[in-house]
């Protein structure tokens, strides 16, 4: 198989078994409950730490158990007795599920089998899986739609016509009880290979406990205006929704239980709006895609830069609220990959907190090449690497 080479930097960049129903949104919740009743304008509650004057010192080393253990299920066939499950990806994204279990959420998916030499084969090709794992992180199985003889995207676009648009997934969070995943919807374009593709919007996915798709609804976001789900933080009943545009960070928040309900508010970056034109925009130059995680009363940054091509570092920022104000970033970790040949790393930054102890945070990055032949010669060239970051306060 021919590989198309690709940006592979998930749905931030642009920003199946069961039968999937595209669900209207409806205006605004009732909120004449009390209970269920935002808090005051500008009111940031109990996720106001005020721990503003505290200074964090990160370091950061290589998780090499972690990168590894990828690396072994992914040449061991995915969990598949057939080999055909995961090989590669990038996206790699986590959701807790109930019991500390994880979910790991993936973008575009080689599948195997691998060669013994690391290489691939023509390896199958979706653009999306969910690989389950206990509560250390380690997958034991591939998730995708369709079957094991003939799989599919874990979820396409209803109104995808041959496979176009077609999702990339962001961050995903249990709520209401349910898995819910944002996904990018992406197009072709008329530009030139392979930078041919668009960001047309985003729904958010709701899965059953065995992951197959229960529904599809259209969230905020359209071509030019924010795309929303890039991270999800649950702070004091709300679920903070972290978007990009101009690789610059926005905020909203919905009440949780709510979020597949067009009843956000934005940050305009002194008070909340339920106008998502008013969003404003907070911190700038970041990567495609960035993580905010609640570590031990602050609110921490992790990114790249927006020049992912020419700058290989990752940084680390922090802020006594979920919406800042962010400290100036330090740079924590240099991607060794990055640079090599036509290598790029690191992108698509992505926090994992459920496998993370106290006082520290394990992040990935991805890999990939601009030149798809690369991905085929050796799996790793598309694979995740992870880090873990001590957060020392001085």
């Amino acid at each position: 198989m021919r590989i198309r080479p690709r940006p592979a930097l998930g749905a931030a960049l642009l920003a199946g078994v069961a039968t999937v129903a595209l669900v209207g949104l409806p205006a605004r919740a009732d909120t004449s409950n009390p209970a269920d009743a935002p808090t005051a304008v500008g009111d940031l509650g109990s996720c106001a730490t005020g721990d503003t004057g505290a200074v964090l010192k990160p370091t950061a080393t290589a998780n090499t158990e972690l990168t590894q253990a990828f690396r072994a299920f992914g040449n061991s066939g995915g969990g598949w007795a057939n080999k055909g499950g995961w090989a590669a990806s990038d996206g790699v994204y986590s959701a807790e599920l109930p019991g500390h279990k994880v979910a790991w959420l993936m973008n575009d998916t080689f599948l195997g089998p691998v060669n013994a030499d690391e290489s691939m084969t023509e390896p199958g090709f979706i653009h999306g899986s969910i690989l389950p794992a206990g509560r250390d992180g380690l997958p034991d199985t591939t998730i995708t739609g369709g079957t094991q003889a003939a799989p599919e995207s874990i979820a396409s676009p209803p109104d995808g016509v041959d496979g176009d648009p077609w999702y990339w997934n962001a961050d995903g969070i249990v709520d209401g009880g349910k898995l819910r995943v944002f996904q990018g919807r992406i197009g072709k374009t008329d530009g030139d290979p392979p930078w041919n593709f668009g960001w047309l919007g985003s729904d958010i996915v709701t899965y059953s406990k065995d992951f197959t798709v229960e529904s599809i609804v259209r969230t905020y976001g359209e071509p030019g205006t924010v795309n929303w789900g890039n991270e999800l933080v649950r702070c004091a009943g709300y679920t903070y929704i972290y978007g990009e545009k101009d690789s610059t960070m926005y905020v909203a928040r919905a009440r949780v239980g709510h979020l597949v309900d067009k009843d956000w508010d934005f940050w305009t970056g002194s008070s909340w709006s339920a106008d998502p034109a008013a969003a404003g925009p907070l911190v700038p130059d970041l990567g495609a895609s960035y993580s905010v995680t609640p570590v031990d009363g602050r609110f921490v940054l992790t990114t790249t830069s927006a020049s992912i091509f020419t700058d290989h570092k990752i940084y680390v920022a922090s802020a006594p609220t979920p919406v800042g104000p962010f400290t100036e970033r330090t740079a924590v970790y240099t991607a060794p990959e990055g640079g090599v040949g036509n290598i790029y790393a690191p992108y698509n930054v992505a926090a994992h907190p459920a496998i993370s102890k106290p006082g520290e945070l394990i992040i990935c990055y991805n890999v990939n090449s601009g030149n798809g032949d690369d991905l085929l010669a050796d799996a790793n060239n598309n694979r995740p690497r992870f880090v873990t970051i001590k957060l020392a306060k001085e």
